[in-house]
């Protein structure tokens, strides 16, 4: 029922965002199909009928990500523009942790674009602690 809503509400929380902020509802649903995806972690805030901020959490099982245990993902936070600031970004991250305890995952992981300084500071604030540095070339020829 919130597709759409959802779609419009990502596009815009992502609007800089090359790959994140043009995902259709093709490809939302796509997502949905995956073995992985459980409804469960996937938690919306509205406020008066509106999408306001969205936390999708994935759970990568043991083997899949390097340690041999299973583990949980801040798969993607997305806030409305017009809604930074309330701390929404914060009760999002803490309700989606929340879930992925209780599922008995003692260990998550994320990523985030290092120019994205809200989101970088957040998770910092919460006692994140970058593992690893990726760098991503592009040729403006």
């Amino acid at each position: 029922a919130d597709d759409e809503a959802w779609v419009r509400l990502n596009a815009a929380a992502f609007a800089s965002h090359p790959e994140q902020g043009k995902l259709t509802v093709a490809d939302l649903r796509h997502r949905i199909s995956q073995p992985w995806f459980d409804g469960g972690g996937f938690f919306l805030a509205e406020r008066d009928g509106a999408l306001l901020g969205s936390h999708w959490t994935k759970v990568h099982p043991a083997g899949e990500i390097a340690g041999g245990v299973p583990i949980g993902e801040v798969y993607a936070i997305g806030v409305h523009p017009a809604a930074q600031g309330l701390g929404l970004g914060k009760a999002l991250t803490l309700t989606g942790l929340h879930h992925l305890r209780d599922l008995g995952l003692g260990a998550v992981m994320l990523y985030v674009d290092g120019d994205n300084a809200a989101g970088v500071g957040l998770y910092e604030r919460m006692g994140f602690v970058t593992t690893t540095v990726d760098a991503m070339y592009a040729n403006r020829h």
